[in-house]
């Protein structure tokens, strides 16, 4: 089967109210193009928060954490309902980065979310280790969310910027099957030559297609006023790419233009690329090497009422 992928290359909406706007109308020019699967790039609700290595301004950077926070979106709520509704009426799957945050909660965590065409939440993953100063921003995931989901475009999964490195997520995703890859990440230039080595590798090692998403953003876009408004830090140029099983570029790394990308993608050009490389498969030796990975969700707080 083949259909049409697309990933978003946009600067973020810097509230929730406008991030929310933006992924709709994208939602709805790509379903336009007649994309079945739209990724959008991380945390672009309400924005990355560029500003996490700033720590040592402590009056700027709580003023940038209160923003983010007060413009982070729950997971479910009425402006997650809006995006799953268009979801919804474009008949799409749509995989989103977000900041999340429950409600009555206090710690805002680094989400990728997966939204079925009928509008309902597939699942959605944590970030399972904020990188470097990021954690002074976002809380860690617990590793029982991430997932590949069975879906009518492919069996669906991703990871979150330097997850990637991890070689047991990319491991654990093989082994659940993976056909279609949300790779999400900043739109630094800094990391082009990164991202460049990390999902072609992915697209050869796990025999799977990857959508890039990244973002557009500029100083220019701030408000009056935002604090380390003038800094260099704001400036990202994107580089979204599909990629092929096998590490072949579709579409290669776009840049410095706000756009939306498309690529055919047909699954059954996975199985030649399996055919070479089946990491869970053919070319594992569970008899010398084994993963073991903790499922289980790990709460803060187990109530036993017996």
């Amino acid at each position: 089967m083949s259909y049409l992928a697309a990933a978003v290359q946009r600067a973020p909406g810097l509230t929730l109210e406008h991030g929310v706007e933006k992924a709709i109308a994208s939602i709805e020019e790509a379903a336009r193009e007649g994309a079945s699967l739209i990724v959008f790039p991380e945390t672009w609700i309400p924005s990355y928060p560029y500003y996490h290595s700033r720590a040592a301004d402590r009056q700027a950077f709580a003023a940038s954490y209160q923003h983010t926070f007060q413009n982070s979106i729950a997971i479910p709520g009425p402006e997650w309902d809006q995006i799953a509704q268009a979801a919804a009426v474009a008949e799409a799957h749509v995989v989103i980065g977000v900041n999340e945050r429950e409600p009555h909660a206090g710690t805002i965590y680094n989400t990728l979310a997966y939204i079925g065409p009928d509008g309902a939440l597939l699942g959605k993953h944590r970030k399972l280790v904020p990188t470097l100063s990021e954690r002074l921003v976002w809380g860690y995931g617990d590793g029982s969310d991430l997932d590949v989901y069975d879906t009518s475009v492919g069996r669906l999964g991703g990871l979150i910027c330097y997850e990637h490195q991890m070689a047991p997520a990319r491991y654990a995703l093989s082994t659940l099957g993976i056909q279609v890859h949300a790779s999400v990440w900043p739109g630094w230039d800094q990391l082009h030559p990164v991202i460049d080595a990390a999902t072609r590798h992915l697209a050869y090692e796990n025999a799977c297609y990857v959508v890039v998403a990244r973002e557009t953003m500029s100083p220019d876009l701030l408000p009056t006023g935002t604090p380390f408004g003038e800094e260099p830090f704001w400036h990202a140029s994107g580089g979204s790419a599909i990629i092929a099983p096998g590490g072949k570029y579709l579409v290669e790394p776009v840049t410095d233009t706000e756009t939306i990308i498309y690529a055919e993608i047909d699954l059954e050009d996975t199985i030649e690329s399996k055919r070479w490389v089946d990491s869970a498969g053919h070319y594992a030796r569970p008899d010398v090497f084994q993963l073991h990975w903790n499922r289980k969700p790990k709460p803060p707080l187990v109530i036993d009422d017996e």
